[in-house]
């Protein structure tokens, strides 16, 4: 069993058990084994690791990484580097874009990003040309 603690330093710790993590995904695609599989790693994982648990769902076989903002997805990728895992390994795709987002960090660390108003669509494609690359 694989134990991770978070909230150490504090009156309580949660002992987060990733291979209870990699066995949930695991009963998720035998259900729909044809589906890609995101593991959806937002807010820290809800308080139970990011890295940990994005490292544990990308060895137990998600294709893709979700979180809500911005600032996660740009923190996942640069764990997700610092543990040597491949980018084109760990696509990383983040849902909600405030105004005036750093799209151009998130183009820069291949973050894939949503499209729910046109001033994103307008600010992302503002910075793709800026760097004179795809978004």
């Amino acid at each position: 069993m694989e134990l991770f603690e978070v909230g150490r330093g504090y009156p309580s710790v949660a002992s987060v058990n990733l291979s209870a993590i990699a066995r949930n995904l695991a009963v998720l695609r035998a259900a729909s084994p044809t589906t890609i599989q995101m593991a959806i790693v937002k807010a820290n994982a809800y308080g139970h690791g990011l890295i940990p648990v994005a490292l544990a769902s990308l060895k137990a076989g998600a294709q893709w990484l979700g979180v809500a903002q911005l600032a996660e997805a740009l923190e996942l990728r640069a764990g997700l580097d610092e543990a040597g895992i491949a980018r084109k390994d760990a696509p990383i795709f983040a849902w909600i874009s405030a105004t005036g987002a750093d799209f151009t960090a998130a183009i820069e660390a291949d973050i894939d990003l949503s499209v729910s108003w046109t001033w994103v669509l307008d600010e992302i494609c503002a910075a793709a040309r800026a760097m004179c690359r795809p978004a």
